[in-house]
């Protein structure tokens, strides 16, 4: 989204964004008619520039593919024009790279047009619109954009291509009908059109009734706090807050502090937990530590601190570090910490390419299998699904390790902390990550990385480095 002499110009990206998050649609009209007015975006991401990076690459990548493959390739400059397009169009280049494409209120550049027979105004020939994603597997908008890119070269070629085609992370070429999305396309652009039309900077949507908050979520997150909305409250859903509101309540505060005891497509028992949590988190307002209190449940009940199995001196504690910038990615560090001889010990295994993830694989199932073996009371902790949905990836990419794996699920040697956590206490943070639960028992991190996202960068810098020293 631009302002180019006075106009306000869409791209097909602006469409994504308003189907993810009318908010941040809204906001970045606001940023753009008010700069002055308008709040700061959040920081840049330095995970997301990595990402877009690594987008640039596969572009280029896909371009010298269409070389490779003896293909005439025409690409366009950033200050080159519709004209431009249009020229190299009746040229005839198999490949148009960065084309300029406009129509109305929208523009942009497409990453490929592909030239196929067919009649058009250009002749026993047209053209289709081509675009790369890094991901491996198609994503809702990602036809959308598509949609707009052939419907401006619509404009050009006097014909709407019949196909369109995403290139993949992997470098899998997947074809999609036009026709199959374009409705949606259409119906989405109106609603789009439609909600600028009647922009109104006095009139800020509610973020919370956006899925995300785009470039603006620390913006979005200091609103809901002003409000006390009811979105802060841990674990809670947008159908619940509708419930609620449709019950009269609306923040966080009307919820702690309810009276009522039924709320019309909540259980009680659901209820019941939402007030508690919101009336925790409303006492810990202004602490530094939170607040807690410990949920207990029948013994015969499977939940909360009832999952949790006796100690063992064989314990072991699990983590994963991932690396989503290679293709697939990689599972690249595995850490391991527990006690032998009452000493605590800290083991990793680590893999910067699929032949080592495969070895970090084995060895690590190799390790923990046979600790189990000598100590069948043992067990692995970790927190969240991500280190058991990981064994079950690997085992199945590199066939390896199937029974020990099988025996260790079925055997319930792996335990979730972070199900058993959510079931066992309240805590009275907007969040049950182990980031907010740590707020219990750690005053803050002291380490240079603090996040997963973190991580990732500083992995991938080490990566450029080492594999220029290499």
């Amino acid at each position: 989204m631009q302002k180019v002499a006075g106009k306000l110009i869409f791209s097909p990206t602006d469409l994504k964004t308003f189907q993810e998050s009318p908010f941040a649609s809204w906001m970045d009209r606001y940023g753009i008619e008010f700069p002055e007015k308008a709040p700061q975006k959040d920081p840049v991401d330095p995970l997301l520039k990595k990402l877009a990076e690594k987008g640039y690459r596969h572009e280029d990548l896909t371009e010298q593919s269409f070389v490779d493959e003896g293909l005439s390739v025409h690409s366009m400059t950033r200050d080159s024009t519709v004209s431009d397009t249009l020229l190299a169009m009746q040229t005839g280049y198999d490949v148009i790279a960065q084309a300029k494409l406009e129509k109305e209120s929208f523009a942009g550049f497409s990453d490929f047009l592909i030239r196929v027979p067919g009649k058009s105004d250009l002749g026993d020939y047209h053209y289709e619109v081509w675009d790369t994603k890094l991901s491996k597997s198609l994503k809702p908008s990602y036809p959308i954009q598509l949609c707009c890119y052939a419907e401006m070269l619509n404009e050009l070629q006097g014909i709407l291509p019949e196909k369109l085609t995403l290139v993949l992370g992997d470098g899998k070429r997947a074809p999609l009908l036009t026709k199959e999305h374009f409705a949606f396309y259409k119906d989405l652009k109106s609603r789009f059109l439609s909600f600028h039309s009647e922009f109104n900077p006095e009139f800020e949507p509610d973020p919370a009734g956006s899925k995300s908050w785009g470039n603006w979520s620390q913006y979005a997150e200091k609103i809901l706090l002003e409000q006390d909305h009811l979105f802060q409250v841990a674990t809670i859903t947008r159908a619940q807050i509708k419930k609620l509101n449709a019950a009269r309540i609306h923040t966080l505060t009307e919820l702690a502090n309810t009276t009522i005891s039924h709320v019309k497509g909540i259980s009680p028992e659901v209820f019941q937990r939402l007030v508690h949590q919101a009336a925790i988190q409303l006492q810990s307002r202004g602490n530094q530590i939170p607040d807690y209190r410990v949920i207990h449940h029948d013994n015969s009940l499977r939940r909360g601190l009832t999952l949790l199995p006796p100690h063992s001196d064989g314990d072991v504690f699990f983590d994963i570090e991932g690396y989503p910038l290679v293709s697939g990615g990689l599972e690249y560090l595995w850490g391991v910490t527990y006690f032998d001889d009452g000493s605590r010990q800290f083991r990793d295994f680590w893999a910067h390419d699929a032949e080592q993830e495969k070895q970090a694989f084995i060895e690590f199932i190799g390790w923990v299998y046979k600790r189990w073996q000598n100590d069948p009371t043992m067990h692995i902790y970790h927190y969240a699904q991500h280190e058991i949905t990981t064994c079950r990836k690997l085992m199945g990419r590199y066939g390896v390790c199937e029974y020990e794996v099988d025996e260790l699920l079925r055997n319930e040697v792996f335990i979730d902390l972070y199900k058993i956590v959510k079931g066992a206490i309240l805590i009275g943070e907007p969040r049950y990550s182990i980031k907010n639960v740590e707020h219990l028992y750690r005053e803050k991190r002291q380490t240079e990385v603090g996040n997963g996202g973190e991580s990732v960068v500083v992995y991938d810098e080490w990566r450029n480095a080492y594999l220029a020293g290499h």
